[in-house]
């Protein structure tokens, strides 16, 4: 895979920089020596489940007949995503942006990106100094044009054929605009997901004062969330399943109101959260203040957090966020508590880091959310 040869605007045109904006980290707040042991208890450096083509699409280094280096990266590229199990690499000097995104995997396929399941992740063209790259590795099918836009909801990356390409090229001369900002005025996929838009005669355009219906039901978590959005959405398609690495429990009012804003306001609220240590000042007074914003009506499951810096012994944090879940719950109807603590001492060997499910769990992981929903409503 050959980057540099790759890249192009459009035949004879100069590239233009991608704006720069800040994604969140992958790393679990979490002590290093979790990662560390990890690595070492599963034989070192190497995943040979990985093909040469997904490795590369993460930016480490492949070795025949070893495999996929966890914490080796190509050339002008250092790691920068260090969970186990999904390591991942960027180009030195494009801030934020890296080999992949934390996308979910149906939208990542909607916009006909690389999909690489083994770790979760859809392929991202990790030099933002591009503008288009055609017959990207990042794309799937004929839409084999990769354009470049901001990687956040909304705005994704998006792969594109070429006739698409050229028309958006030509509405670009004749308005004066670029490439990226065209492409993005004129996605229909994009657009369902800005609050507040509409698609309207070709474009996207604001709809001030449009509301959707309430309903739905959201779960907002962590990397646990993350890693199994695409074993849940199988068994749950109507879910909407927001999991996102690093996140803390102080985020579930902004991931809250995000989801009011594009679907209205939830029937069902799934709240998988407390693996990462909550910022200081947060407590359960603050949690209790968001779930009692929520309608009465609503029903809401606490998926308790664990993690363990010594096997089967569950750190102070979690145990915290455990208890201040049962003391809210015990206080409202309609809420309810799924056992995860319990279920990973039922199933010993289960965690790969201490708090990450192993890939093969995932599919469990997915299960256990889906009968501890089942069981509670």
């Amino acid at each position: 895979m050959s980057y540099g040869s790759s890249v192009l605007h459009h035949p004879g045109a100069q590239l233009r920089r991608a704006v720069i904006v800040i994604v969140a980290s992958l790393c679990l707040l979490v002590p290093t020596t979790l990662v560390t042991s990890a690595a070492s208890a599963a034989g070192g450096g190497y995943d040979n489940q990985l093909s040469p083509g997904d490795c590369e699409l993460l930016g480490r280094v492949y070795s025949k007949g070893a495999g996929c280096a966890r914490t080796r990266c190509v050339s002008k590229a250092h790691l920068y995503r260090k969970v186990y199990g999904a390591e991942a690499c960027q180009l030195r000097g494009q801030g934020e942006y890296g080999y992949v995104s934390t996308i979910d995997w149906r939208r990542c396929a909607a916009l006909s990106r690389r999909w690489i399941a083994s770790v979760n992740y859809c392929a991202s063209y990790p030099d933002r100094s591009a503008t288009a790259v055609y017959d990207a590795p990042q794309c799937t099918g004929p839409a084999n044009v990769y354009v470049t836009l901001s990687e956040k909801d909304g705005y994704y990356d998006e792969c594109l054929t070429p006739a698409r390409v050229k028309a958006l090229i030509g509405y670009a001369r004749s308005e004066g605009s670029t490439l990226q900002a065209e492409a993005s005025l004129r996605s229909d996929l994009q657009c369902q997901f800005r609050p507040e838009s509409a698609y309207v005669d070709g474009k996207c355009v604001s709809a001030p004062g449009s509301r959707p219906a309430t309903g739905g039901i959201v779960m907002v978590g962590d990397s646990l969330t993350w890693r199994g959005t695409d074993e849940l959405s199988r068994l749950r398609g109507t879910f909407t399943i927001d999991g996102e690495p690093a996140r803390q429990i102080s985020e579930l009012r902004s991931r809250l109101d995000d989801y009011q804003a594009l679907y209205g306001v939830p029937k069902g609220v799934i709240v998988a959260l407390g693996a990462v240590p909550p910022p200081k000042g947060f407590g359960k007074s603050d949690l209790a203040k968001v779930i009692k914003g929520l309608p009465s009506t609503a029903d809401v499951m606490f998926v308790m957090p664990y993690a363990e810096l010594v096997p089967g012994k569950a750190t102070k944090n979690t145990q915290t966020i455990v208890g201040w879940m049962k003391s809210i719950a015990k206080g409202r109807r309609k809420t309810c508590l799924a056992d995860w603590p319990s279920y990973v001492r039922g199933h010993q060997g289960i965690l790969q880091d201490g708090v990450h499910v192993k890939h093969s769990a995932e599919g469990g992981w997915a299960r256990f959310i889906d009968q501890s929903w089942s069981r509670c409503f």
